[in-house]
């Protein structure tokens, strides 16, 4: 059974160029695992210091196998939570009206 995961990623507070490089392929990654439903949530604050990821998978082992393989990993400090539950609102198709 798989249990949710928050993991929180400090950003460097200073981007270098290699950093920036690694970006797109960062979202290229993210995205790919988001359209698999093992991630479930990416956010970055407006400062942009803080990531906020939500994961699915069966353990903590499976979260850092999961997050060893982001391009930024090197560059990040992580923290991962196991969460007792976590809700969202279900993204749905858009109320159709019939004229």
């Amino acid at each position: 059974m798989k249990s949710s995961f928050l993991v929180h990623m400090v950003l460097p507070e200073i981007f270098s160029t290699k950093f920036m490089a690694l970006i797109p392929q960062h979202r290229q990654l993210i995205n790919q695992l988001m359209e698999k439903n093992i991630i479930r949530s990416y956010s970055l604050d407006m400062e942009r210091h803080n990531v906020w990821t939500f994961i699915d998978a069966k353990d903590e082992k499976e979260v850092m196998d999961i997050i060893s393989t982001f391009p930024i990993i090197n560059d990040v400090k992580v923290t991962v939570h196991e969460l007792a539950f976590y809700d969202f609102a279900p993204a749905g198709m858009p109320e159709l009206i019939m004229n």
